[in-house]
């Protein structure tokens, strides 16, 4: 029986989060690999690589953890500033090679289980490493997940629109069927949008200039969703 529709989810800050005690591996990978890290800093490397195309590594994960070890190491070797051939490629080198551990947050596990007993397919697409479904095992969210797609496999971070149609294309699914949750506006929202796919803003403040679906909370997604079908 065809499935009632494709809903994505954004991972990081919409299904999980970090571990308690884990959430500075990152700034732990900016400092072993000689930088001096800070915030602001890990805030400007996040904001470079929106949207980079890296699909010339994506093709094995042998490739891939390469590229990210070729990286860190090039970062700690440089004198001065990062060029802008560097700067890109630094915050997925830390998403694969210094990745903290995951809990789910509250209600992601129900609002999955909800939307696929209501014959929703499921997947996630993220920047995020190689193996975010080994990543998500220890949540208990997985074995929910249809289809799982990364910036690190598909060659393109959000907002790029070739990782959204890389979904698509893995599921099986037009942009009409599908629906996009996620908390980063340019990443979840504008960018699904771009490529026709609606799109719902996981926020706890409505925004005056966002005309589109806002929701607080994973509960009211799966309500939302169920509720359109059944109505």
């Amino acid at each position: 029986m065809r499935s009632r529709g494709l809903v994505i989810f954004d991972v990081f800050n919409t299904l999980v989060t970090a571990r308690p005690g884990s959430q500075d591996t990152f700034l732990e990978g900016l400092r072993t690999a000689g930088l001096k890290a800070s915030r602001s800093l890990l805030t400007e490397l996040q904001a470079s690589c929106e949207g980079l195309d890296h699909c010339a590594y994506s093709d094995a994960r042998p490739s891939y953890v390469g590229w990210a070890v070729d990286t860190l190491s090039r970062v700690g070797q440089a004198a001065g500033p990062m060029g802008t051939d560097l700067a890109p490629r630094i915050v997925p080198a830390l998403e694969q090679l210094h990745q903290a551990p995951m809990v789910a947050l509250p209600y992601a596990e129900t609002c999955l289980r909800d939307l696929k007993t209501a014959g929703f397919t499921i997947a996630v697409c993220s920047n995020w490493g190689w193996d975010l479904c080994e990543d998500l095992e220890p949540t208990g969210l997985a074995e929910a997940i249809d289809v799982f797609v990364t910036s690190a496999r598909a060659g393109f971070r959000k907002p790029h629109g070739e990782i959204y149609r890389s979904t698509l294309d893995l599921a099986g699914f037009s942009a009409e069927e599908t629906v996009f949750v996620g908390d980063s506006m340019r990443a979840d929202v504008l960018g699904p949008r771009r490529i026709g796919i609606r799109s719902m803003h996981l926020s706890a403040e409505e925004l005056e200039t966002f005309d589109g679906d806002r929701v607080s909370s994973l509960a009211e997604v799966s309500r939302m969703l169920i509720g359109e079908w059944a109505s």
